[in-house]
């Protein structure tokens, strides 16, 4: 039986991925509460923007099937409170139709609407998408979250928490918090040895997107900082908590300043009562502590490789998305000629970089699930296209996910 809800949310999310965002649908949002209570809502459509600057900006589309306008203010004004509280950039309200009233009290909330009827207009310009693809209600990326689902219940070394972060929470939180998810991932991944298909390709997947989205954001701050500085900071976020505050490093200062001054007095004392003084290293509590993650140039690295193709790596969260939520996964929406310009090499050479990248985070289990990804088509090209004909596959069937490509070096 057809969901209503549901496929409306399926024909905004389409049009927004068309309009170049990376796209989630039904994106619960998570709260620090009691098992049960943790969920404080879902985001019906969270589309993610990045800029020709790299600048990412996050949109929440709100959408409600139903025909009447009883709750049209009320929904408008939990939907600002929503995006205040997420500090999202956009918001948008999607109504069969929008009373005037509606209008006018969204013009003052600093809100948008779209009706069924404008939305419409805008799917006849994307006419040649595939309806379902990915996150976009795909089949086969519904079928393997729901199978990776029913094998992490028998996974007791995977936390929940953490599939959780990686799966929804990744897409809106910190860049530092990002990373150690990732980093987390390959640790107990580790420990309880290889995972099951498609659990393995689906968190592999997420850690990917998580991750080029962490580096896009921070490649933006190449902007107005060095990449010594950005290093800096990402180290001191990573190892203190905080890439400003120094009272933590202050603090570790002081206590080794505190254990040289006892062992001082420990020593002379024995030296007072006839003992030989032996030599002991005390290791620095500020230097363990501060020491980074032998990972941290190689994601710098990353970063730098985004910020000097950003006409590219704007594009890359939608190349990975559906390089490993359609083709890895044994869709083939991926193959429309509306995505050929997503998959050039350009686009693989970025890939690889975070498949790398990733390898060094999570270790090589972990980046081995995503790698095949690396041997898709990526030498696609475009032509003059009808966008207003009904989505076909390419027009090269033998173009299918394991077609190998032309090798861009990593230099």
């Amino acid at each position: 039986m057809q969901n209503d809800g549901h496929d409306l949310e399926r024909r905004v999310g389409r049009v927004e991925f068309a309009e170049g965002a990376l796209v989630r649908l039904r994106a619960p949002i998570r709260v620090d509460a009691e098992s049960g209570r943790d969920v404080l809502t879902d985001i019906d459509v969270l589309a993610i923007d990045v800029d020709g600057r790299l600048r990412t900006s996050r949109s929440i589309l709100e959408c409600k099937s139903g025909s009447g306008q009883a709750k049209e203010p009320d929904r408008l004004l939990w939907l600002a409170g929503l995006q205040k509280y997420l500090r999202f950039d956009r918001a948008v309200l999607v109504r069969q139709s929008v009373s005037r009233r509606g209008r006018a009290l969204a013009r003052s909330l600093g809100l948008s609407v779209l009706d069924v009827a404008r939305l419409s207009a805008r799917e006849a310009a994307h006419a040649w998408l595939p309806e379902a693809f990915a996150h976009v209600d795909g089949p086969a990326c519904i079928a393997a979250e729901t199978r990776a689902d029913t094998q992490l219940k028998g996974l007791g070394h995977i936390p929940a928490d953490l599939v959780s972060y990686l799966r929804h929470d990744a897409l809106r939180g910190e860049t530092t918090e990002v990373l150690r998810a990732v980093a987390h991932l390959g640790r107990v991944t580790e420990q309880g040895g290889i995972l099951p298909r498609p659990t393995r390709e689906v968190l592999a997947g997420h850690a990917t997107l998580a991750l080029l989205l962490a580096a896009t954001e921070d490649a933006a701050r190449l902007d107005e900082l060095s990449p010594e500085e950005l290093q800096e900071r990402t180290e001191q976020a990573l190892t203190i908590g905080s890439p400003d505050s120094t009272q933590m490093l202050n603090v570790l200062t002081r206590a080794d300043d505190l254990i040289a001054y006892v062992v001082e007095r420990v020593h002379a004392a024995y030296q007072g009562s006839g003992s030989t003084r032996v030599q002991v290293n005390i290791p620095s509590l500020r230097e363990v502590v501060t020491q980074p993650p032998d990972w941290v140039p190689r994601y710098l690295d990353m970063v730098q490789k985004l910020r000097a193709n950003p006409s590219m790596a704007r594009q890359i969260l939608q190349t990975a998305e559906l390089a490993c939520f359609e083709a890895l996964l044994g869709g083939r929406a991926h193959l429309a000629r509306a995505f050929d310009h997503l998959f050039t090499p350009e686009h693989r050479y970025l890939l690889n970089v975070a498949v790398r990248c990733l390898e060094a985070m999570a270790g090589t289990a972990t980046a081995e699930s995503v790698r095949p990804i690396l041997d898709l088509n990526f030498s696609r090209g475009g032509g003059a296209i009808d966008r207003t004909a009904s989505a076909a596959p390419s027009n090269e069937p033998e173009q299918i996910e394991r077609a190998k490509t032309v090798e861009v070096a990593d230099s």
